[in-house]
């Protein structure tokens, strides 16, 4: 979402859930994110507020001092709680009003959980000062502070100590650093500034879905099924005075770059790893659910679904089925979410790869002997332009790896959700029927 741009606004945007998520620090998951920072904060016994946003204007030019004078000015009109608040011009930090912790004990539990972080990424991507190492995202580091809220005010109640070891899990350490190092995997490759061309960017989804169901009905058209789909589209010819061969496909002469090095095949037990936690974080906000203050009881169900057809996943020895679970979770409590407040998009993943950032843009790829529109993120969509091959998920195959769409299965069919609107309904029905 894009933040409010004053502090009044800023306050009032976070009375609805306690998160505000501004696109520019969201890491290209702003939506996703908010959505389980929120789950975190409705389980916590004390108000918890998270505002990861551009700075407002008014505030002291000094970035600590603009944080400091941020948690007083939203202290005064939200009252009493614990604020994690991270602006573009500074570092994240954590105030409490009310709880009675010291802020500089405070200070020190939340910084012993950033290290564990760190040292968690390091383990994936190398030590701080190589070339591999990945800082984390505010995302990430918000998620990790709010998970662990309640045992960092206890440690600012407790009296002084010489050591303050991290109270973030070792397992929950690991699955959000798999998470900052993926992300950062994802932003990285995107072209540079100079490189973007203008691409088409979906409204609420909804140009994505028909684009797509568009595509569906051009494949049966064909008698085409959704194996081997999407293909590549031709290859630029660049002698001067040809002109490219198809739609989309850049200028004449456009250089062309460098293949995308292939994939590699996901590990399945980091996969299980991140699926069980945004599963047991559905199972949390579904605990929590007041269904009295529901305010669109159908839209919220369909969490309901979700949580029926994720369960039996969570054991598969097939990656696809644990990636497809991540995204049955992360529906489900998109759902839920805007189910209760009575707004909000539903979730449309990437079709290239369901773990990216979700979809807000559109590409044409060639179907047969026609075109056809698939929602996916940003960095896909111009890599599309571009005539590369963005970055896809593959996923064992007899001989090596291919791509998911290749398969023969509901996550194929559905592109992961890319491509359907409601994906534990067409989980189900395919269990059904292989039973």
């Amino acid at each position: 979402m894009d933040a409010p741009s004053d502090i009044d606004a800023l306050a009032d945007a976070l009375r609805e859930d306690g998160v505000v998520v501004d696109r520019v620090v969201g890491s290209g998951e702003a939506q996703d994110a908010h959505d389980r920072i929120a789950a975190l904060v409705r389980e916590t016994p004390f108000p918890v507020y998270v505002a990861l946003v551009e700075t407002p204007d008014g505030l002291p030019d000094d970035s600590t001092a603009a944080g400091d004078a941020l948690a007083g000015l939203l202290n005064r009109r939200l009252g009493d709680g614990l604020y994690v608040i991270d602006m573009t011009d500074g570092a994240q930090r954590v105030w409490s009003f009310g709880l009675d912790a010291d802020p500089s004990r405070l200070s020190l539990a939340a910084y012993a959980n950033k290290d564990a972080l760190e040292e968690a990424i390091a383990a994936l991507a190398g030590p701080q000062g190589t070339e591999g190492y990945v800082y984390p995202p505010p995302t990430v580091l918000a998620e990790a502070t709010v998970l662990t809220a309640e045992e960092i005010v206890e440690v600012g109640r407790q009296e002084a100590s010489d050591d303050y070891p991290a109270t973030l899990a070792g397992e929950d350490a690991e699955r959000l650093a798999e998470r900052a190092v993926r992300l950062d995997a994802v932003a990285g490759w995107r072209p540079g500034i100079d490189e973007f061309v203008e691409v088409r960017t979906a409204s609420a989804g909804l140009s994505a879905l028909v684009g797509s169901l568009a595509g569906l009905v051009v494949a049966l058209l064909l008698g085409q099924t959704l194996s081997g789909w999407p293909r590549r589209r031709p290859v630029l010819d660049d002698r001067p005075g040809k002109r490219p061969g198809g739609r989309g496909t850049g200028g004449p002469g456009r250089d062309r770059k460098p293949s995308q090095q292939v994939p590699a095949v996901p590990s399945a037990d980091a996969e299980r790893r991140i699926a069980r936690a945004q599963v047991e974080a559905l199972g949390r906000a579904l605990s929590a659910t007041d269904w009295e203050e529901v305010r669109d009881r159908d839209t919220a169900g369909r969490a309901l679904a979700a949580r029926d057809a994720v369960e039996p996943l969570l054991d598969s020895s097939d990656v696809a089925d644990l990636i497809g679970a991540q995204v049955l979770a992360r529906t489900g409590s998109r759902d839920l979410a805007r189910g209760t407040r009575g707004k909000g998009a539903a979730l449309r993943t990437c079709f290239f790869d369901p773990r990216h950032p979700e979809a807000g843009s559109v590409a044409r790829w060639r179907l047969g002997e026609g075109e056809v529109e698939v929602p996916c993120c940003a960095a896909c969509a111009s890599a599309v332009v571009h005539d590369g091959t963005p970055e896809h998920l593959r996923l064992p195959a007899r001989r090596g790896a291919q791509p998911y769409w290749e398969r023969d299965d509901v996550w194929a069919r559905t592109g992961f959700g890319a491509i359907t609107d409601f994906l534990a309904r067409d989980v189900l029905a395919d269990r059904e029927a292989r039973r």
